[in-house]
């Protein structure tokens, strides 16, 4: 053969078949180096599938599409079987591999064949042309390619069908399917790593060390009780309850260790949050940032780069911060889920909230411990509260192992539970006049269930200069100046005063500490999470309520509805949650104790089993549980894991004070699109495209659908071939965000750019 046996058409590398097969070779020998007990993995038989996955490149049809790509048409190969159709290489490297001469048994070559065959997700082949390429086109090639390729060993054969007859499923046999999902998953993820000319792993430099020099030179401390007893458990998996500002987040860094480590949190914003604590503050630079908008957040905190961001995406770093829809797909068991899982078998991985997820996001959470566990892989559960009813579908639906902690760990000073709430909940509406009525200058936080009712409250307080509002629905350029704002002034050294008014964004993992909270209720969880942004890191001192808890009275709060399918809560959970709170309508001490005892005698599943949000979680177990690995026909109900149905949309009015602005970045961003992806324009698309989302809003889709019943949307922002991002005449304004209620139709044009 006339060429290299080339690869790829990468036109500066041109990498050869050779050079990137010794190159997952020593990716493989990175992975056991650094991670040298991977459970229940076979190193043979992936190396193996490592050597010869890439094999069957060496026919004509490849190698020729590979010259055209590079331009060298001289070198172009003839081709013997012209009215064939090119079948994909992994299907042709299975003909290659020695099945008999190494592999003991059926099972063995049922792994290879299998990992090596589906190692790539194609259409499948014509027969006629599989058997005729591997006749008559690879032998052509053999004896050059085997002075080139020092593993080859066999000649090309067409005899490798019955180890393709059966897919290795678990319900045929448990064990060999827990190995190829190893095998299969660790060949995806060496070889998309050496494609990426990126490490497989980064060693974790020891990550309890920095958290040591953290604890020492900030606090002055050493670890406390709950520190101390995940870093004596980090073998086990565990559920551990602990309070609100106890340093849940070093504690679980401390279980990681030097091992790979996932740490996952409900919303973006924690997200954000906690990468940045571990980042900047505990000085740990070996960690990634993993969601939806990894890139954007990147170019914020000046930290991308094309290697960094390869990184992440390929799951190489020690510490990943990530939500769970980054991670838990792999419990649909589409083709291609076996490198997530395969990754997990020898990681540990770290939920923080677990009661802040809807049922379907549950469900997938619970199934995915369950599949972790058995290949091998950790996990510890951190919460302010944990709900029976979960520990029953863990234990008696799923059997899934773990240890808990035999008492909750709690806040405490000198040896003291510290008492932080004095609560009284009031039967009626979230009123203004209990707020102007208090004259103590503090920093006063207010939480409410909907972005309707905290504009309303805001419109009811504006004549205030200290009044500022925080929710979801400001586009993206203002929410930044507004979190940093709400922590600036949640801060315990801060001593200004003012009115924070915000939604459930501040619920989870947002580090603010207010003088008092006054709150709609939504659920006992809702609640305690809203509590642990007043007097997070401090003792009560004064006799005065600092918690108010609004129930309704005889209607239900903003956003709670037994009708509604939108409604925060379930209804249900709700009414639950209004009937245990009746008993403190006068002043009471909160204690934490008293926080994690309501849970434990009313979130059980004889009190939800009638509930639609427990009835969820059970109906969407039974759908995971019974699915097969690569089945086609899954259940529509399943397959979006977020339940998230946002659309990212720029107000008309934010258009067109930015239009200039706007159609520039539109215009740069397109041209980006046109250019050769080298890194430097990869770097300066993502750029561009993070000034571009600034001024977009993600709204819900269904007030997409009522905009365009309204005609009020028929505009988009084209910014290529298959993207654009709709402009919507809904109301927007920098101090309130975007609001629903002017049904005005500002502009008649099908399109903008």
């Amino acid at each position: 053969m006339n060429n290299l046996f080339l690869a790829k058409s990468d036109v500066q590398l041109e990498e050869t078949i050779v050079k990137h097969t010794k190159t997952l070779l020593q990716e493989l020998d990175r992975l056991k180096i650094i991670y040298c007990n991977i459970p229940n993995l076979r190193c043979d038989l992936l190396e193996m599938a490592c050597i010869y996955h890439d094999v069957g490149k060496i026919n004509t049809k490849f190698q020729n599409k590979l010259l055209k790509a590079l331009k060298k048409t001289d070198y172009l190969l003839e081709d013997l079987l012209p009215k064939a159709g090119e079948v994909p290489h992994g299907y042709l490297s299975c003909a290659f591999i020695p099945y008999k001469e190494i592999l003991e048994n059926k099972e063995e070559r049922e792994i290879v064949a299998q990992a090596v065959y589906y190692h790539h997700n194609r259409s499948a082949a014509n027969p006629k042309d599989l058997k005729e390429t591997i006749l008559y086109d690879l032998p052509k090639y053999y004896l050059s390619f085997k002075e080139a390729f020092p593993f080859l060993l066999a000649k090309p054969k067409a005899n490798f069908k019955p180890y393709l007859n059966r897919r290795i499923r678990k319900q045929r046999n448990q064990e060999q399917a827990k190995q190829f999902v190893l095998v299969k998953g660790l060949l995806n993820k060496i070889d998309y790593a050496a494609s990426a000319h990126i490490p497989v792993e980064i060693a974790n430099p020891g990550l309890d060390n920095y958290v040591d020099k953290f604890l020492t030179v900030k606090y002055k401390s050493g670890r406390n009780e709950l520190q101390n007893y995940l870093l004596e458990h980090q073998k086990e998996n565990n559920i551990v309850i602990a309070s609100t500002g106890i340093g849940k987040t070093e504690a679980a860094l401390y279980w990681i260790g030097d091992s790979k480590g996932f740490f996952t949190l409900p919303l973006r914003v924690s997200i954000n949050s906690i990468y940045k604590r571990i980042e900047s503050e505990i000085n740990f630079k070996e960690v990634a940032l993993l969601h939806s908008e990894t890139e954007s957040e990147y170019v914020k905190n000046d930290l991308y780069s094309i290697d960094y961001f390869e990184k992440t995406r390929q799951w190489s770093m020690p510490l990943t911060i990530s939500t769970l829809d980054q991670m838990l797909d792999f419990v649909f068991k589409e083709e291609g889920f076996e490198k997530k899982l395969a990754t997990l078998a020898y990681s540990k991985l770290v939920i923080d909230e677990i009661q802040m997820y809807s049922p379907k996001m549950l469900a997938c959470l619970l199934v995915a411990l369950k599949e972790i566990t058995d290949i091998g892989g950790k996990f510890t559960i951190m919460t302010a509260t944990f709900a029976p009813f979960l520990l029953d579908l863990m234990v008696g639906k799923l059997n899934i192992p773990f240890k808990q902690s035999c008492d909750p760990f709690y806040k405490k000073l000198n040896g003291e539970v510290i008492v932080r709430h004095r609560l009284i909940v009031k039967n009626e509406q979230l009123n203004i006049e209990d707020i102007m009525k208090n004259k103590i200058d503090k920093k006063i936080l207010i939480i409410v269930n909907t972005v309707q009712r905290a504009q309303e409250i805001h419109d009811a307080l504006k004549e205030r200069d200290d009044v500022f509002l925080f929710h979801s629905r400001f586009t993206k350029m203002d929410r930044k100046e507004k979190e940093a704002a709400i922590q600036e002034m949640g801060k315990l050294e801060n001593k200004s005063s003012g009115i924070w008014i915000a939604t459930q964004v501040v619920e989870a993992s947002v580090d603010i500490d207010f003088d008092i909270l006054y709150t709609e209720l939504s659920d006992l969880n809702g609640l305690f999470q809203r509590m642990g942004r007043v007097y997070r890191n401090r003792i009560l001192d004064h006799e005065r309520v600092n918690v108010f808890v609004y129930d309704g009275g005889n209607d239900y709060p903003s956003g709670i509805s037994y009708r509604d399918k939108y409604s925060v809560v379930d209804s249900s959970i709700f009414e639950i949650s209004k009937q245990v709170l009746q008993e403190y309508r006068s002043p009471v001490i909160f204690t934490e104790e008293l926080k994690m005892e309501l849970i434990e005698k009313n979130y059980t599943t004889q009190r939800l089993e009638k509930s639609t949000y427990y009835n969820e979680v059970k109906e969407f177990l039974d759908i995971l549980t019974s699915i097969e690995e690569y089945d086609e026909d899954l259940d529509p109900r399943i397959t979006d894991l977020r339940e998230i149905f946002n659309e990212t949309i720029v107000p008309y009015s934010v258009y067109q004070e930015n239009q200039n602005t706007i159609e520039e970045l539109v215009a740069k961003y397109s041209k980006t699109l046109r250019i050769k992806a080298t890194n430097a324009i990869r770097e300066e698309r993502a750029k561009l495209r993070d000034k571009l989302y600034e001024f977009t809003v993600d709204i819900p889709q269904y007030r997409v659908t009522n905009a365009r019943k309204l005609n009020r949307e028929e505009q988009f922002l084209k910014i290529g071939s298959y993207e654009s991002i709709k402009v919507i005449d809904y109301e927007y304004d920098l101090t309130v965000g975007l609001k629903y209620s002017n049904d005005k139709k500002l502009f008649s044009s099908s399109q903008i750019m």
